[in-house]
């Protein structure tokens, strides 16, 4: 029962978002990063990211929505936790959840994380924002 308010307050919030578009993959995913919700903890920028397939996976799942920590000096990015949902831009029922491991990956050349993390870190933060 504790799961249902949870939910509640996580699809609120993505109603709420203002997701800018950041990128879009060969297969049509886009990238967005929810622009108005960047904050800084402990020196990193944790920003909200929507991924948005067009479709199902198969799997049920036609969006992803993530929290993810990014460093910006060191070009590198880690999931803090990521839910899966059947609906297209973060509706619909979760399919699933699950807790990032908390491991920092260095972005790849021309791959959508080094696109994530260029937007993240060039998005200016307003001063209520910053921690």
């Amino acid at each position: 029962m504790k799961k249902l308010p949870i939910l509640l307050i996580f699809l609120s919030f993505a109603a709420h978002a203002e997701w800018q578009l950041v990128h879009t993959d060969n297969n049509a995913a886009r990238f967005f990063v929810d622009k108005d919700n960047l904050r800084i903890i402990n020196g990193y920028r944790r920003a909200w990211i929507l991924n948005d397939l067009g479709k199902s996976n198969g799997q049920g799942t036609e969006s992803f929505r993530s929290v993810e920590e990014y460093d910006c000096e060191q070009s590198q990015a880690r999931v803090m936790q990521i839910h899966a949902m059947s609906g297209p831009m973060a509706t619909g029922n979760l399919v699933a959840r699950r807790s990032g491991n908390g491991k920092w990956l260095k972005a790849e050349a021309e791959s959508i994380d080094q696109h994530l993390i260029a937007a993240v870190c060039s998005l200016p933060l307003s001063e209520s924002h910053a921690q």
